[in-house]
């Protein structure tokens, strides 16, 4: 009965936490980690069935990438200007995220991380804050949700290459990619072929789509993980090191947009959301009750020095980026200020590259995995404040920079 307990610990907590960050106006996401934290192994350490708690959290990471397939268009990429926007927003944050990870002292594939978790923005902060605040309307909405999309697409490619590299070795990425790519097509390829099977059981009003819409998630996350360990079994035959882990999430995404082009599928998206909120909650607790942090580290003056360059270069980051999308796409400085404030919260994405990383027990240092925490929870609270008062803060931008620079034209 013990996981019933954890379970009821979980909810209370991170519905109580969640009532006030709401009420607060501020973003859900850091509150859920701080209940972890705190009922964690950091804090009370009230949680018996960590393993249990953690596997529930594992189901929301896959729910959550199965419903941004679903949400995603390919054709989207072939638009004009859309792939400048993209690799700018990458380029931009990323760098500065790896040259900070190596001026602080952290090993070439821990800056890897660190700039993976430092680019890569809030979806749900940022799209929710949209729609809240009614900046759909706004002629850079559309260039934010597409700058949400391509970072989904990054996503995936560095997952591959980040579990690459803490499975193996540099040489193990080719065939990585190569067997995510095969298991895609295949996938895709299926789920095609099935189309005319499975539509009719979508419009099924009993459990029955529900059961299929889970049996096709974990069906297919399980041939990802066979398949992984059969690239191993015959690495040992042939007497080669192929380490290969092939991201279930990754796959669960690409389902997703197979699904999305059949139209029955369409109506039970609502309930799929439902499931999506309550394990993907579960999951931030996870992830913050998983952390046994050394005080130490977060109280010592080179620790706190390193939070608060990453946090001002992430955020100085995302408005140099939009400043230079907006000037290309709008032909305005201010209209690039507010991509870059809305697109400057961190949150979900962030720490699934984290816990990935930290799920597949390899030693990293003590010093990223608070640096990384600590960032993400005050960079929620920070962007979601940013993203709210976007427009305000491009003015006031303006106005600073317009007298620092008369010359300059919008």
């Amino acid at each position: 009965m013990n996981f019933l307990l954890d379970l009821a610990i979980v909810t209370v907590s991170c519905l109580a936490l969640g009532l006030a960050s709401k009420y607060l106006r501020q973003a859900s996401i850091p509150a859920y980690i701080i209940a972890g934290i705190l009922l964690g192994k950091s804090g009370f350490d009230l949680i018996s069935s960590y393993e249990f708690v953690q596997w529930l959290g594992k189901i929301g990471v896959i729910l959550l990438m199965f419903y941004i397939g679903h949400e995603f268009n390919f054709k989207g990429i072939r638009e004009p200007g859309r792939l400048f926007t993209g690799c700018t927003d990458f380029f931009v944050n990323f760098s500065a995220g790896f040259l900070l990870g190596l001026f602080i002292g952290l090993s070439l594939v821990e800056a890897f991380i660190l700039a993976s978790a430092v680019y890569i923005s809030s979806s749900a902060i940022v799209i929710s804050s949209l729609i809240e605040n009614r900046r759909l309307i706004y002629p850079e909405a559309e260039t934010v949700v597409w700058l949400m999309v391509f970072e989904d697409i990054i996503l995936a490619i560095l997952l591959v290459v980040l579990t690459s590299i803490m499975a193996g070795s540099l040489a193990t990425i080719p065939v990585c990619l190569a067997a995510t790519l095969l298991l895609i097509v295949f996938t895709l390829a299926l789920i095609r072929r099935l189309s005319n099977f499975i539509s009719p059981l979508f419009e099924r009003d009993d459990e029955i789509p529900i059961l299929l819409i889970f049996a096709l998630i974990f069906g297919f996350s399980s041939l990802a993980y066979l398949l992984g360990i059969s690239l191993q079994a015959l690495g040992h035959l042939l007497s080669i090191s192929l380490h290969c882990h092939i991201s279930e999430i990754i796959v669960a995404f690409f389902l997703g947009s197979a699904l999305s082009g059949v139209k029955s599928f369409k109506k039970l998206i609502g309930a799929t959301i439902s499931f999506k909120n309550l394990f993907l909650t579960i999951f931030f607790f996870s992830f913050g009750m998983m952390f046994q942090f050394q005080f130490a580290t977060l109280y010592s003056a080179d620790f706190v020095l390193a939070l608060l360059a990453l946090i001002t270069l992430s955020i100085l980051g995302k408005f140099v980026g939009g400043a230079i999308i907006g000037k290309r796409l709008h032909g305005s400085l201010e209209t690039g200020l507010r991509v870059g404030a809305y697109t400057t919260p961190r949150g979900e994405f962030s720490v699934v590259l984290l816990a990935v990383v930290i799920g597949m027990e390899t030693g990293i240092s003590e010093l990223l995995i608070s640096l990384v925490v600590a960032y993400v929870i005050i960079i929620s609270i920070i962007g979601s404040s940013f993203a709210k008062h976007g427009d305000i803060i491009a003015k006031r931008m303006m106005v600073g920079f317009n007298k620092l620079m008369p010359l300059a034209r919008r």
